[in-house]
């Protein structure tokens, strides 16, 4: 049986503004428990008492606490996105980190585009502007391990001055984590972090990593 604790958790980080209010103590636990109680209900499949919510949130809050003092504040000064995105893998073999070196020498990939790839030990990952992939492809001339299209950049710019702050990249992530977006790939430089999501998590994307941005 889902313990009653267990619903009220779900639903709380389901909703950021639920979870930002709960965490820093600006919930009125009462009223939101009443809201919630048709829910926790039917996701529980029995009868509970907003007395039973009100526990069950305020050791909710117990836990989003603790999380908080390990996910420090960042705030984003610049939000861009891309879309559509691609992802094309190959594996790592001569041949292919030959091709990955002369890539740049054959194809023009405009500034304004979206390239970036990664080389593994086994594998290297390309994620770049949809437009171009035909002709990476081309270039390649063997059969990638994956195309996955249908996905979206979601890029935050933040101060240097984070770059020796610990757990600041755990913080970005727990933002969209806690709202259960699929992060696919993650990219980062110095000041950017850029999250490559699925088309259908892009505005949501944008509208959880908008709350952590700088005042205007």
């Amino acid at each position: 049986m889902i313990k009653i604790q267990s619903i009220v958790r779900e639903i709380v980080l389901e909703e950021s503004e639920a979870s930002y209010s709960l965490s820093n103590g600006f919930m009125n636990m009462s009223g939101y428990a009443k809201r919630i109680k048709t829910e926790v209900e039917k996701r529980a499949k029995k009868n509970v008492t907003r007395t039973s919510l009100v526990v069950a949130l305020t050791r909710v809050r117990s836990e989003l606490k603790k999380v908080s003092t390990i996910a420090p504040k960042v705030i984003i000064n610049n939000i861009t996105t891309k879309l559509p995105i691609t992802e094309i893998v190959y594996e790592n073999t001569d041949m292919t980190m030959t091709k990955l070196e002369s890539l740049h020498k054959k194809i023009q990939i405009p500034r304004e585009d979206l390239f970036t790839a990664t080389v593994g030990t086994g594998e290297i990952t390309i994620i770049c502007s949809s437009h171009n992939i035909e002709k990476i492809k081309k270039h390649f001339c063997v059969k990638p391990k994956i195309v996955a299209s249908g996905l979206s950049a979601v890029s935050v710019a933040f101060d240097s001055k984070y770059f020796k702050i610990p757990n600041v990249i755990f913080s970005l992530v727990f933002v969209l984590a806690r709202a259960k977006v699929n992060i696919a790939e993650i990219v980062s430089t110095y000041t950017e972090l850029i999250f490559i999501i699925s088309e259908k998590d892009h505005s949501k994307t944008v509208s959880l990593l908008s709350q952590l941005a700088k005042p205007k």
